[in-house]
């Protein structure tokens, strides 16, 4: 991955490296007849490119939120402001005001780009943030005529602008997106991607695609993992629009929905996360309406797949489930797996050029086949994190190895296993969800005195969720009142009126006189872990 051509991100990824037809479709709206090809995109972001340099005076290093669902504008507008010498912080739209207030000030955001549904959040937040009403914009006309639409702002005009260029160290520093990550604990960091991490990751994702003649054919995508995750960044933008494949872009995800487009587009690669595949084999009722025989290709990230659910996938469409494994900190991937490297339970095989071992408690590294904590060495390691010098020293070693905080093991062939995770950060289906922004808002109640939350696997969801374990809050004379039944509910309402839904407890919460802590002051996660264990056994007996 050393030899660059390109030191802005969305030179590489209108690069066209393969010579497809310029009259290739590459976005496609699934609720509608529009559609871009590839020269109408690389238009639409010289177009956006210029009214961004010219008309806004956008600066080199300037940030811009996207806050919207998918749909066949996002990435035109993130390869237009990348183009521009500006860097994007894409954003969850179901974000409460404070959560996204909190991103815009840390990200230092100038504009939003939002969708009028979420328009009234957008602009308390905008305001909170002092970012001034002229520099919000709707990504479609908005009914209500609260703020212009970005193509008034930008395309009036029709002029057209070439990227912004970068010396290679610039393209090295220079952030293409701040993604928010809680990385291995706490709260959300803004994780800066530069364009340069990104490239590195789209050479190498794209090399697993020339090599491999699975992969190294025309895909139709369902665009359905959304362009505010890294993993939407890396299978929608850095690689399909590279190899000229059509991503029919989907704004939310529903099973029929989801089915009734495969069946329409005739839809030949999914790309998404564990429970998708498991409501694709628990809802016979609904699936087996549909004719799904288009689909040849399935990519699962964000989680290991469980070898029963993949067998099953395998027993009932025919296709056999590939993953690729990643964090937002490694510009969505590390693994890659296609069907000619497949083995049963691994996650695929390191990407060329990603230097990696795993070591042991002691930093000690270990043979192949032995367990210990995956640690990776590459261009694709992000370039740090947001203003946080220590917390990017903690997860990027002195000698440059970026400790992920899984638990897991490579065999003799280079197939990895992802067995564990050290880390406290809790996964919910493809999102992220960190303790301690969790345990700050239960803080907050006035019923809770102390709270630790805790990641639980549900097996009926197929993913991790949140649970909560409080001490009550004995000076409240409310809580001698109330009995458990009511606390409990009330301490819900109290968190999900605060929360973006994923972040919900759905582990539940359970009452502790004390919250297990080290002399220091840190929560005994482990422990909260151990108690549940013994509650789900005792519930058995």
């Amino acid at each position: 991955m050393s030899n660059f051509e390109h030191v802005n991100l969305s030179d590489y990824v209108l690069s066209n490296r393969s010579s497809f037809p310029s009259s290739n479709i590459v976005y496609s709206e699934s609720s509608s007849n529009e559609s871009l090809t590839f020269e109408q995109l690389c238009v639409l972001i010289r177009q956006i490119n210029a009214g961004l340099q010219y008309k806004v005076g956008l600066k080199k290093g300037d940030c811009v939120c996207i806050s919207s669902p998918n749909n066949i504008y996002v990435p035109s507008i993130a390869l237009g402001i990348m183009a521009s010498g500006g860097h994007i912080t894409p954003v969850n739209p179901l974000f409460t005001v404070q959560e996204l207030k909190k991103q815009l000030v840390m990200s230092k955001t100038k504009y939003v780009i939002a969708h009028p549904y979420n328009l009234d959040t957008v602009l308390e937040a905008a305001k909170l943030s002092k970012i001034p009403i002229e520099n919000v914009w709707s990504i479609f006309d908005d009914p209500k005529k609260r703020v212009k639409s970005w193509k008034e702002i930008l395309l009036q005009d029709g002029k057209e602008a070439g990227s912004v260029s970068f010396s290679f160290e610039e393209s090295k520093s220079m952030p293409a997106y701040i993604c928010f990550s809680s990385g291995t604990t706490g709260a959300p960091k803004g994780v800066v991607l530069s364009h340069h991490n990104l490239i590195s990751a789209g050479i190498g994702a794209n090399k697993v695609v020339s090599s491999n003649p699975s992969v190294n054919v025309y895909q139709k995508i369902l665009g359905i993992i959304p362009l505010f995750h890294v993993f939407g960044i890396l299978s929608f933008l850095l690689t399909s629009v590279y190899q000229g494949w059509e991503v029919v872009m989907l704004a939310s995800y529903d099973l029929e929905n989801v089915c009734q487009i495969i069946e329409k587009h005739k839809i030949n690669s999914y790309r998404g996360v564990p429970p998708m595949l498991l409501h694709l084999l628990n809802n016979p009722s609904i699936v087996d309406k549909y004719d799904l025989s288009s689909l040849k290709l399935i990519l699962v990230g964000a989680a290991p797949v469980p070898l029963a659910l993949d067998r099953k996938i395998k027993e009932k469409f025919n296709i056999q489930v590939t993953q690729g494994y990643g964090m937002t900190e490694t510009s969505a991937v590390m693994t890659m797996q296609t069907i000619e490297n497949y083995v049963p339970g691994s996650v695929g095989r390191m990407l060329e050029g990603v230097m990696s071992k795993v070591v042991d408690e002691d930093g000690k590294e270990l043979k192949n086949g032995e367990a210990g904590e995956i640690c990776i060495k590459s261009s694709i390691v992000m370039h740090k994190y947001l203003d946080n010098p220590l917390a990017t020293s903690e997860m990027i070693d002195i000698d440059g190895f970026l400790h992920t905080g899984d638990i897991g093991y490579v065999d003799d062939l280079g197939n990895w296993y992802v067995v564990d995770r050290t880390k406290e950060l809790i996964k919910f289906n493809a999102y992220q969800i960190a303790p301690a922004e969790l345990e700050a808002i239960l803080l907050e109640c006035p019923l809770v005195a102390d709270a630790a939350v805790i990641g639980i696997y549900d097996e009926k969801r197929e993913t991790e969720v949140p649970r909560a374990y409080i001490s009550l809050n004995s000076q409240n004379k409310q809580v001698f009142r109330k009995g458990l039944e009511t606390i409990t509910q009330e301490i819900h309402d109290f968190v999900n009126q605060n929360v973006i839904h994923y972040k919900r407890l759905r582990g539940g919460i359970a009452f502790i006189e004390t919250i297990p802590k080290s002399v220091s002051g840190k929560i005994l996660r482990k422990n909260l872990r151990d108690l549940f264990k013994s509650e789900k056994n005792k519930s058995k007996l």
